[in-house]
């Protein structure tokens, strides 16, 4: 598949550290990380641990479609289809989430989890059927505003989840400049909560779009 600046496959095996370090990158400076890990160094290496596991262990359930330019990954959307089934625990422990474990500060980082439980949970009770979930949709920090994640998002994710038998898409985003970027595009919220993060409170908004099917 290609659009206008990028050209989108499946992730390779081969790229799957560098799209991980992407994520890392792309989202360090979030407030979904940022209001539970102050100090960056700190926050880089639970990211790291965190989401390279991620990438690893989910690699064979969800689908990793990768933005490349110049033959180089820029964008990555993570899709989980409708019979998505989270991995056991020793699979993750399997793909490096011993890392996590291993960090310090182990009541931060499972406060971090529980709040992830819940910013996600009204989304995951859709899942199945027809719909899909967009568990994350990434530009790398040096790409961003070039209308990467317009094109990665409305002309991939949606005609790939159609492609697939697909009719629905939700997710969700605890950022308001992000929220404004979805609104602009149509989409509309459906749910929305306040998450107490270590006595900061942050917004989720949870989104679910009807994907218009061809005629």
């Amino acid at each position: 598949m290609t659009t206008k600046h990028l050209t989108i496959s499946p992730m390779r095996h081969d790229e799957i550290g560098l799209c991980a370090e992407l994520s890392v990158q792309a989202f360090a400076d979030y407030e979904y990380f940022t209001n539970f890990f102050a100090d960056r160094d700190k926050r880089l290496r639970f990211m790291r641990a965190m989401i390279h596991s991620e990438y690893r262990t989910t690699r064979h359930r969800a689908h990793f479609l990768v933005g490349r330019s110049d033959d180089m990954p820029v964008a990555v959307a993570d899709l989980f289809p409708p019979d998505w089934h989270k991995p056991s625990d020793l699979q993750y422990l399997m793909h490096g989430w011993w890392r996590v474990l291993r960090l310090p500060k182990q009541d931060i980082v499972n406060e971090w989890l529980a709040m992830d439980t819940r910013a996600g949970h009204y989304c995951h009770t859709l899942l199945g059927g027809t719909t899909w979930y967009l568990s994350s949709l990434t530009v790398s920090p040096e790409h961003q505003g070039r209308g990467y994640g317009r094109e990665m998002l409305m002309e991939c994710v949606v005609p790939y989840i159609r492609q697939h038998g697909g009719t629905r898409l939700c997710f969700f985003t605890n950022s308001e400049s992000n929220l404004a970027f979805y609104r602009h595009l149509g989409f509309e919220v459906s749910d929305f909560q306040e998450l107490d993060c270590r006595g900061t409170k942050m917004g989720s908004w949870s989104i679910v779009y009807e994907i218009p099917q061809q005629q």
